[in-house]
């Protein structure tokens, strides 16, 4: 098993409901399979049991596998893959690799992902304090999560390889239009990284949205937070909408 010891640093081994280390710190397995790593007393924030639905549910109509689809593409076949924020794996069960490991928050999205795929070993931990030993993985996938810089540079092996996915400048912009009165663009920043950047391109598939997959698809977006109810009622105006993603895929390598 690729995991260490969130605690010492030592590697675990596992039997059939825990994980433990040399030192003697034991973890648990939750029945659905994932290994429960948080050490923090702090009340961790992932994405809640109304946020996974939402997401596994619109992910289920196929909208999104043109994405999917193109990073598994991207990915290859890795010895180690490691996906940071890997929500319920969706993205991570689609990759090619002899070890594959899954990291979120969210306890919620990891029981769905360990119950649906059995290829990847998940784990709740922070993306800021994996794990993983130094240097033990050719592939790490970040896909709308946030970037731990320190971390993916210290858990890639030379050459390894960084996937970076953010939405692009139009994703979803007929649903911003509908829902508010001045709908802005995404801005596409700069990563800052020791990485080296070898790909940059943007992809997009338009698609319709019927009104209960409008729902789904809104309430897996940040936008869910941030509209007032006024706003939100608007998507109940329409029994569907033509919609397009639009997603920035950048493949960052190490220097050897």
């Amino acid at each position: 098993m690729l995991f260490t010891c969130p605690v010492c640093g030592k590697k675990l081994i596992r039997n059939e409901k825990e994980a433990w280390c040399g030192n003697n710190h034991h973890f648990d397995y939750a029945k659905s399979g994932y290994l429960n790593l948080l050490i923090s007393s702090k009340k961790v924030h992932g994405d809640d049991a109304a946020m996974v639905k939402a997401r596994t549910s619109f992910l289920s109509s196929g909208h999104y596998a043109f994405l999917r689809d193109r990073l598994a593409e991207l990915a290859g076949h890795s010895d180690v893959l490691v996906d940071l924020g890997c929500g319920e794996g969706y993205y991570t069960s689609a990759f090619d690799a002899d070890e594959k490991a899954g990291f979120d928050l969210s306890k919620d999205a990891l029981k769905h992902a360990a119950k649906k795929d059995k290829s990847t070993a998940y784990a709740a931990a922070s993306i800021f304090r994996l794990p993983l030993p130094d240097q033990c993985a050719d592939t790490v996938i970040t896909c709308f999560a946030p970037h731990a810089k320190d971390e993916i540079y210290r858990i890639l092996k030379p050459s390894g390889k960084f996937i970076l996915v953010t939405p692009g400048r139009y994703h979803l912009f007929e649903m911003k239009q509908l829902v508010y009165d001045t709908p802005y663009e995404n801005r596409e920043e700069d990563l800052e990284t020791d990485l080296h950047l070898v790909r940059s391109e943007t992809i997009e598939n338009s698609f319709t949205c019927l009104q209960d997959e409008l729902e789904a698809l809104f309430a897996m977006t940040p936008y869910f937070w941030k509209t007032s109810a006024k706003d939100h009622a608007k998507l109940k105006s329409v029994s569907q909408l033509d919609v397009t993603a639009q997603f920035v895929i950048r493949v960052y390598q190490k220097e050897d």
